[in-house]
């Protein structure tokens, strides 16, 4: 008999307050199992980094890979967090220094078609016992976005419709590393042989497992606040038994020094982006005096005429004096782009009534997800369109032409939302190369230029 366990964690999206008893359970747990005699391996399932946290966003995912390394994982695949917040050259570098593999089977280089080189699409790990345990990686495949950062996504099943026969010749065990959602996850294990789907993006919670059509699902939930873990019992190289569970991350017990550290990570990551000096300001810019900066932003970068953005994008005053990049951080820490959309006149006339209609709804509303790190959703605020008295709509001071179409330079936030459905039909260009506050940089750059040396 062979006992294999899987420690393993997902969508901890940096949240770093949890890290310190995370690393010890792994820690524990790993020599427990080996002083057995048992095999271990301990993974992650993408949205391990989130430039929510000010470490992150001044490294650049550098200190999570960092973390990583220091907690002795064997393998990763990536979310969306570390797909599509980085630039093209910033994710083909993030794991420079890794001692681990990335496994991503359905993500290609655009220019090529090619395996990216930081990446394998499976990983297959040899026990004592001569166990051949195959891991592959998969992350959500984002049409719309990828390929304005270089890559291509590919389909998942004929991803593995190619991988899987050639895999089954070569191992015992195959496990999917999956950040796609418990619902795909789910019409994989119905369709595939697969041992173990351990499960992300969708932030889900099987606190003893799943099984799907004899496969086991597991998930650890969301910000590390559960560890997941996966038993398997092997005779002669053939899976016997398995099973899930997830522990607690506050059942744990705190060291004295575990706030010290928390704390220290906060203030490196605030003293490093302090050093990106954006502009001198010469009074406070409140948050909706930042939603109508943002605006005129947008048209600049965008080339349209007008905008709109909500308040609740917004969460910070910045004080009269220098304005950093930490500033930027605290006030706008959402992963969100830029985006230009085409609307008919009588789409955008549509768009501009439901958002008035849903006024009073949205504006307490709290929001989460879609790369929103804020509270409320806010008031919708717009730039070059005007509703006038008696109803009728002007774009850029002439009343709209229902047949004409128009630009309206926004944020891609906006694009994922159940809120507008004009906007998620509308045709999109959205803009990943740089955040909403990197934009909001170069803006203040230019409107108070001195003393810059970021956002340039």
């Amino acid at each position: 008999m062979e006992m294999i366990h899987l420690l393993h964690t997902n969508d901890v999206h940096s949240h770093f307050e949890n890290w310190p008893r995370i690393t010890r359970f792994l820690s524990q747990k790993r020599a427990a199992y080996q002083k057995s005699g048992d095999e271990v391996l301990t993974l992650d399932i993408g949205d391990f980094i989130d430039r929510l946290h000010p470490l992150t966003d001044a490294t650049l995912g550098k200190f999570n890979v960092d973390l990583l390394n220091q907690a002795h994982y064997d393998a990763v695949t990536i979310g969306n967090n570390e797909g599509l917040v980085l630039s093209h050259d910033d994710l083909s570098h993030l794991y420079d220094d890794a001692k681990f593999p990335v496994l991503l089977a359905n993500l290609k280089e655009l220019s090529t078609m090619q395996q990216p080189d930081w990446t394998q699409p499976y990983h297959i790990f040899t026990t004592q016992q001569q166990t051949k345990i195959a891991i592959i990686g998969l992350t959500a495949p984002y049409d719309l976005t990828y390929p304005s950062l270089g890559w291509q996504p590919l389909a998942v099943e004929p991803v593995l419709d190619q991988l899987l026969p050639s895999i089954q010749a070569q191992a015992d065990v195959i496990i999917l590393l999956s950040h796609l959602g418990l619902p795909t996850d789910k019409k994989i294990a119905q369709k595939y042989p697969i041992d173990v789907i351990l499960g992300a993006h969708t932030h889900h919670l099987l606190e003893t497992g799943e099984y799907v059509n004899g496969t086991l699902l597991a998930a650890a939930g969301r910000y590390g606040e559960n560890i997941g873990e996966v038993h398997l019992t092997l005779e002669n190289g053939v899976v016997k038994a398995q099973s899930a569970r997830t522990t607690p991350t506050y059942s744990l017990s705190e060291n004295d020094t575990d706030h010290q550290v928390i704390r220290h990570w906060l203030l490196e990551g605030e003293r490093r982006l302090k050093r990106y000096h954006v502009a001198q300001l010469h009074r406070d810019i409140t948050p909706d005096e930042q939603a109508y900066d943002a605006m005129q932003a947008l048209e600049h970068y965008l080339d349209v005429p007008a905008a709109m953005v909500s308040t609740g994008l917004f969460m910070d005053t910045f004080p009269a004096g220098e304005l950093d990049a930490y500033g930027l951080l605290e006030s706008m820490p959402h992963a969100i782009n830029p985006m230009k959309i085409t609307l008919s006149g009588q789409q955008l006339l549509n768009l501009v009534h439901g958002i008035q209609e849903q006024t009073a709804y949205l504006s307490n509303l709290p929001v989460k997800g879609s790369g929103f790190r804020g509270k409320i959703f806010g008031y919708m605020r717009f730039n070059g369109i005007d509703v006038h008295r008696d109803g009728k709509v002007y774009y850029a001071g002439e009343r709209i032409d229902l047949a004409a179409h128009y630009q309206l330079a926004t944020v891609d936030h906006y694009k994922w939302l159940p809120f507008f459905p004009v906007i998620q039909q509308a045709p999109a260009n959205i803009h990943l190369e740089i955040l909403l506050r990197e934009l909001m940089a170069k803006y203040y750059r230019h409107r108070y230029p001195e003393k810059t040396t970021y956002g340039s």
